[in-house]
């Protein structure tokens, strides 16, 4: 994980840091994936909570990200914590 991104994420008002997880948005985990390379393991990460959260990259690397193939249930964030697929939520 990178700290360089991880510290983007943080300076959004939407993002709050976390224990557990790499980071929170609205109190679902954040889990960052730089690229490609590094999806699989967040996407494991995100199976402890049921495939609910979301993912962190780069803008620059969306092209790499086909949303369509994410977990309908895994959102996608940028570094900015600007929401760019909303995740959904689990019912209770």
């Amino acid at each position: 994980m990178s700290d360089e991104l991880k510290n983007a994420l943080l300076q959004s008002n939407k993002i709050t840091d976390s224990e557990k997880w790499d980071a929170e948005y609205d109190s679902l985990p954040v889990v960052i994936a730089e690229s490609t390379a590094t999806l699989d393991g967040a996407l494991s990460k995100l199976d402890e909570v049921g495939g609910y959260g979301y993912i962190a990259t780069w803008r620059k690397n969306l092209f790499a990200f086909n949303t369509k193939l994410l977990s309908k249930r895994c959102g996608l964030i940028d570094e900015n914590g600007n929401l760019l697929k909303a995740a959904r939520v689990p019912k209770n």
